[in-house]
């Protein structure tokens, strides 16, 4: 199973987040999703062996962790708005326990520790100037631990790192969020991973 889990730090955690401007009032909502996309999405099919953990930080009510599971979601499209729409429906639901909001969408409130703790115990860090993932042996089973347009806190670092990731660089240059995501899976598809 690949997991990625993307850090979203000005993510809107109220379900009233306005459809139409996910990069604005949202808090790059956008971000978020188009990285879904990136882990979940194929030409003409999901991947049933990803799954996508956005953690949503930004106001009015964080931490909120929401799971797509590439082998049981339905209804996903690669239309931003409407996977956007789903991220509402699951923002509805405000318990730490996780709870199936949408067939293969999972929420509940967890720090990012805590998503941790649920996605683990395997890590990869993508971060700018980790070893070259082209040199590295990737574990087939792993969640890759990415940040939206900002880099992770000191404290989010800290805590990913004390988990003994392998960390690992896609490039010479930085890409977005989502490049790097398709990167990874291109990588590993190459590989047979």
């Amino acid at each position: 199973m690949r997991r990625f889990l993307v850090v979203g730090h000005r993510a809107a955690t109220t379900p009233s987040f306005s459809l139409d401007d996910l990069a604005g009032a949202a808090g790059r909502m956008d971000i978020l999703l188009s990285s879904a996309n990136a882990a979940l999405l194929l030409a003409h099919d999901i991947r049933r062996d990803a799954e996508a953990a956005l953690l949503l930080l930004g106001p009015p009510d964080p931490p909120r962790l929401v799971r797509i599971l590439g082998h049981r979601v339905r209804s996903y499209q690669p239309d931003l708005r409407s996977n956007a729409a789903l991220v509402r429906k699951a923002l509805d639901h405000g318990s730490r326990v996780e709870r199936e909001t949408s067939p293969g969408i999972l929420a509940s409130k967890a720090s990012f520790e805590e998503a941790l703790d649920r996605l683990g115990p395997t890590f990869v860090y993508l971060k700018q100037g980790g070893k070259d993932i082209r040199g590295q042996a990737v574990p087939a089973d792993a969640t890759f631990v990415l940040s939206d347009n900002q880099d992770l806190t000191p404290d989010e670092e800290r805590a990913v790192l004390a988990r003994d990731p392998l960390v690992v660089g896609l490039g010479p240059h930085a890409v977005h969020t989502d490049h790097a995501i398709v990167l990874v899976q291109n990588e590993l598809d190459r590989r047979g991973v």
